[in-house]
């Protein structure tokens, strides 16, 4: 069986320390500080994730209101990315994703959730690693995986959906 690829995080109100680093299984283990309230210091700066913004199915959401209004009151089902910049496996698994949600025609968008950005919905949304992705559908969350998938086990998750 293969591993998956995942980047844990350690939401915790102490001083941010780099706990491992990549270790053999693909993870990356952090600790976060919160400063201030919308303020956080991050040990690792990365090029910025994808944002293909060629598909109107595919969307970065800004805030909670955004997320609210375009994925939990949509009539179409969505499949909602929460990952970081930072993240190797996020920034593997999001052409994936990309193609498996064009693949549908529009019966289908994806939603990507920068969790620096939207700490708030990551926390509503129990997102301790990343890439987490759900499969939210009427406003419900029906599915959800955890790491870096395989092509066909993508469009078997996005399928499920309509």
């Amino acid at each position: 069986m293969a591993q998956k690829a995942v980047c844990r995080l350690a939401v915790i109100r102490s001083m941010m320390t780099r706990t491992s680093g990549t270790s053999a299984t693909g993870r990356c283990d952090f600790q976060t500080n919160f400063i201030k309230p919308n303020q956080r210091l991050w040990l690792q700066q990365c090029s910025s994730y994808s944002s293909d913004q060629g598909s109107a199915s595919i969307f970065n959401i800004q805030d909670s209101d955004d997320f609210k209004d375009r994925v939990l009151n949509s009539k179409i089902p969505s499949v909602v990315d929460f990952h970081a910049g930072w993240c190797a496996p996020c920034k593997m698994l999001a052409p994936r994703l990309e193609k498996a949600i064009e693949g549908t025609k529009g019966k289908v968008q994806l939603a990507k959730v920068d969790i620096d950005e939207n700490t708030d919905l990551a926390i509503d949304y129990d997102v301790s690693s990343v890439p987490t992705v759900l499969a939210v559908k009427d406003g419900k969350i029906i599915d959800k995986f955890i790491g870096l998938q395989e092509a066909h086990s993508l469009k078997l998750f996005v399928e499920n959906l309509y």
